[in-house]
């Protein structure tokens, strides 16, 4: 069977992808928010920022002189992913090869790359507003919102932030379907619906408002505080995408200004090999890569808020007994760090260390960074805690304990 190889079909199927993937992900909103952004293909990436002084007492006819500085804030894209797919040679033709992988890569999108995009992407900026403390979270038992209660609950957060930087920026609330559902039964939400255009590049869609910010209704799985990214070839993660099941609290919404959080995603067909030219058998081989990162500007803080059930998520937390020293012992855990969390570790005699929702673990009070080896030194037969922390404020997300086994 002949085929027309002069089709560049890799440049077909990015025109795909540059088609739907913008226009599908329900954090669309984050994507390349602020002005300036320097990227030249690699995995750094400079934000532009401006600081200046404020405004002091004219000396005569001499204003005081004042600190102004133009920066870029470097940050890295934090997840590069990919599969590769193979379609036999005689399962197309010329004629129908263009359309067999043109729907097939517009399912891989909807149901693989956008909602894992739109997971990390939200479990990321419901860490950030973690780890910049207190005044950035709301604790709410999601059992306690009701459709009685919640559009009051929502209208707090957003006065909360609106209190912070002003009634000026518009905001956009990520909020579960679940609770969703639960305003519009709110008996007094008419009177502060509408519906507001939204912009993503060439496209432009019709999104739902209150009082004039942003209400994205988002399914109830993707809103996470943690997630684990699966590679693909390990044991048990071969199906690749993520697992987030009791991983951290579940998130009602998350209220955020747009400055507040930055998103780059480059997803592209890399090659189309065509079974003539692929040395490993008669099939077209088609690679499918995406390399993304998401963001949150530290010095834009105070426009988010993430409103979280306050139960924490529980985890599995294993141990064995070294083979060195005395007192050795290895832990593992079903969490798993990212960019935005970390494990902490503390044991005690008779009774596991216990962990409440909003309390930071300090090492004052005897909390230590896990080791990635999962190695640590404690006594054989004491309980131990291990907690899933957000970086910065130490904020418990999830938390486990075991009896400790150790090397005697």
């Amino acid at each position: 069977m002949a085929f027309n190889n002069s089709i560049d079909y890799a440049a077909v199927f990015n025109r795909i992808l540059d088609e739907k993937f913008y226009i599908l992900p329900r954090t669309m909103w984050m994507e390349n928010t602020n002005p300036g952004i320097e990227w030249t293909g690699g995995r750094e990436i400079k934000i532009p920022y401006i600081s200046m002084n404020g405004l002091g007492t004219m000396n005569g006819y001499k204003a005081p002189d004042g600190d102004l500085t133009l920066g870029y804030e470097t940050k890295q894209l934090q997840w590069y992913r990919g599969r590769n797919f193979a379609i036999g040679r005689y399962d197309v033709d010329e004629t129908n090869m263009t359309l067999t992988v043109g729907n097939a890569l517009r399912v891989f999108l909807a149901q693989h790359v956008v909602p894992e995009v739109d997971r990390l992407r939200i479990a990321r900026l419901a860490q950030a507003a973690i780890g910049y403390g207190s005044t950035c979270i709301t604790s709410q038992a999601s059992s306690g919102i009701t459709s009685a209660n919640i559009l009051g609950l929502l209208l707090d957060d957003i006065a909360k932030i609106q209190d912070k930087i002003g009634e000026g920026e518009q905001l956009y609330i990520q909020i579960s379907t679940k609770m969703k559902n639960l305003l519009e039964q709110s008996s007094q939400i008419q009177r502060y619906l509408n519906v507001r255009d939204f912009s993503i590049r060439s496209a432009t869609t019709r999104i739902e408002a209150i009082n004039d910010q942003y209400l994205i209704g988002t399914p109830s799985s993707y809103m996470n505080s943690a997630v684990k990214v699966n590679d693909g070839v390990s044991s048990g993660q071969t199906v690749g995408g993520l697992t987030f099941a009791d991983l951290g609290p579940k998130v009602n919404w998350i209220i955020s200004a747009r400055p507040v959080a930055d998103a780059v995603a480059r997803p592209q067909i890399t090659k189309v090999i065509d079974p003539d030219m692929n040395q490993e058998g008669e099939f077209w081989k088609i690679m499918f890569s995406i390399y993304h990162g998401m963001w949150t500007m530290d010095q834009k803080s105070d426009g988010v808020l993430v409103n979280m059930d306050n139960n924490l998520a529980s985890i599995t937390v294993t141990s064995v007994a070294g083979t060195v020293a005395d007192g050795d012992s290895i832990i593992t855990t079903t969490a798993a760090e990212s960019d935005g969390t970390k494990l902490m570790w503390k044991a005690a005699n008779g009774t596991a260390p216990s962990v409440a929702f909003g309390t930071a673990l300090t090492a004052a009070d005897g909390w230590a960074d896990l080791p990635a080896s999962g190695l640590v030194n404690t006594t054989n037969s004491y309980m131990i805690t291990v907690a899933l922390v957000a970086k910065g404020s130490q904020l418990p997300l999830a938390a486990g304990n075991t009896t400790v086994v150790a090397k005697t």
